[in-house]
């Protein structure tokens, strides 16, 4: 990644003093908390929820959805956690928030935010099924590391929307989002993302993905789950889900499949078409999860 110029501070302090990033609502950041801590109890989970109106009314819609086909009518949070179970509710609960969070989109014609969220829930859903895959024990964290990985560019459109959309003109004209960010702002949307990351104190693993998920051999901890984050964006670009902004996806790096080779994970180059393949699968089966996120955008 590009070294840090004085454009770069000037951007993250005015990121983060001036303008000021939203803070994460403190019923999901707790609620975040509690699923990643083994010991906790549904009953427990369902106290916190039960605090907040209008996540309870929405876990309890996603409940009582046709797909989840419980026979009788679902009506308190704690049988909502027992059928969709404990990571379904986080990743539905920080989802949401993310959406309420950076709802004031300002309208960027080379830029559409539906089809954005749309490629983000698609990249949550291949990341959490290529995570499962991998037998990763970070599988819990897939999901929101996908659905997160390009928040960053929902921020500059929405704090700094003048040097997006000149951004956005640049990629048009046949330039990298990366050389296009560089030369704007000089700073890129997941050096960005992965700031908002760390103020929400969501864990390290899911900022660094957040960072460096074009480039995971960058990774200090965990390159793998970076990888598979990599991957997952990748496989969404190729079926052609929603739309990051990017004008073209990124051809993989060498460099992505030493990482798996490294950790004796059967994936490489050739495999692509089989995740396909196995995302599409998914993605199908994830649809009424989907339809319910987009429907709250």
């Amino acid at each position: 990644m590009t070294a840090m110029n004085p454009d770069t501070y000037r951007i993250k302090r005015i990121t983060e003093s001036i303008i000021g990033l939203p803070t994460l609502p403190t019923v999901v950041s707790k609620m975040i908390e509690l699923v990643d801590n083994p010991r906790t109890s549904a009953s427990a989970l369902s106290r916190l929820i039960s605090t907040d109106q209008a996540l309870t009314a929405r876990l309890l819609k996603l409940a009582n959805s046709a797909y989840y086909g419980f026979p009788r009518e679902i009506s308190t949070v704690n049988m909502a956690i027992v059928v969709l179970g404990f990571n379904t509710v986080k990743d539905m609960g920080l989802s949401l928030s993310v959406f309420d969070t950076f709802k004031n989109q300002e309208p960027t014609p080379l830029f559409d935010i539906s089809r954005f969220w749309e490629h983000s829930i698609a990249c949550g859903i291949a990341s959490r099924m290529i995570a499962h895959n991998c037998r990763s024990r970070f599988a819990g964290e897939a999901f929101v590391a996908g659905l997160l990985h390009d928040i960053g560019k929902v921020i500059l459109n929405q704090y700094f929307h003048k040097e997006f959309v000149s951004i956005m003109e640049n990629v048009s004209k046949g330039a990298t989002l990366e050389e296009a960010e560089d030369s704007v702002i000089g700073v890129r949307h997941s050096q960005i993302g992965a700031w908002l990351a760390d103020k929400w104190n969501l864990p390290r693993l899911i900022s660094e993905a957040i960072e460096f998920h074009h480039e995971p051999w960058d990774s200090r901890s965990e390159p793998l789950f970076v990888a598979i984050i990599c991957i997952a964006n990748h496989l969404c670009h190729l079926n052609g889900l929603g739309h990051s902004g990017r004008a073209t996806p990124a051809v993989p790096d060498v460099r992505l499949w030493e990482i798996f080779q490294r950790e004796n994970v059967p994936i490489d180059e050739t495999d692509i078409q089989r995740l396909q393949d196995e995302f599409l699968v998914e993605f199908d089966k994830s649809e009424t999860f989907m339809t319910f996120l987009h429907d709250n955008v």
